[in-house]
């Protein structure tokens, strides 16, 4: 299991990123979350086993919604907690 929290920098709030992403995440075996964050960048949090992993985020960051543009990704390996589900969470 692998776990990894991105924020993404650009035009990623008001343009459907955070209902696109969960539909992308029903497509896989992933369990975690997305939120806004205050400074205008979008969090998202995600674990699943390494292989999917790696292709949920590709899907993600290859196939935002129409009007969104992806300035920049950092991204963070974070220790797996065993997340179930995958949710939107209010904005932080």
């Amino acid at each position: 299991m692998k776990r990894e929290l991105l924020v993404l920098q650009g035009l990623v709030q008001g343009v459907f990123f955070r209902q696109t992403v969960l539909e992308i995440a029903a497509r896989y075996a992933v369990a975690g979350s997305v939120r806004n964050l205050r400074d205008g960048t979008l969090e998202l949090d995600v674990e699943g086993e390494p292989e999917v992993l790696a292709t949920f985020v590709a899907d993600v960051l290859e196939n935002p919604p129409p009007l969104a543009r992806v300035a920049g990704v950092r991204r963070e390996a974070r220790t797996p907690r065993g997340m179930r589900g995958f949710v939107v969470k209010g904005s932080g």
